[in-house]
């Protein structure tokens, strides 16, 4: 579990801390680099044993990060939204009122604008963040878990190569 908590944290810091979370832009570098750093920690706790690292192992590390980081940051953006007291989506709408968007994307922007001006906040947005982001984050978390066990089981077959040399 610790390797789970360890590679959340990662996920998690990368993605809410301000300025830090650019790294998100590409292609979601920070979620990877948890599921990374998950399976790192991972294959640290196997040192010493002979229990082998596998694939399936980095999957699950990276997945159960995914998931818990996902609910994190979803709450910890849910918290944020409702501590300020500015309405993004007029924000947004005073940016875009220059581009002439259809009329059924305007009704839904008015609509979330609306929702934020009632409850502080926007339960569409925040539900739908929370479900993509339940999406986004185990996926790119996995992926991040599988090039970790990749680099591992690729550098243990250059050491054993440099054993059997001597």
């Amino acid at each position: 579990m610790i390797p789970v908590l360890y590679g959340t944290f990662v996920m998690t810091m990368i993605s809410v801390l301000p300025f830090i979370n650019f790294i998100n832009i590409f292609f979601c570098a920070g979620i990877i680099i948890g599921g990374f750093a998950g399976v790192m920690s991972y294959n640290r706790q196997l040192q010493g044993t002979q229990i082998e690292l596998t694939s399936k192992d980095g999957v699950m590390i990276g997945i159960l990060c995914g998931i818990l980081s996902g609910i994190l940051v979803s709450s910890f953006n849910f918290a944020f939204m409702l501590m300020t007291k500015h309405n993004p989506v007029d924000e947004s709408l005073a940016l875009l009122k220059d581009i002439s968007l259809p009329p059924e994307v305007m009704v839904q922007m008015n609509k979330f604008s609306d929702e934020f001006n009632k409850y502080g906040f926007s339960p569409t947005i925040s539900i739908v963040s929370l479900i993509s982001n339940l999406i986004i984050y185990p996926l790119f978390g996995m992926i991040g878990a599988i090039l970790g066990v990749s680099v591992i089981k690729k550098r243990n077959q250059k050491i054993i190569q440099q054993q059997n040399k001597f």
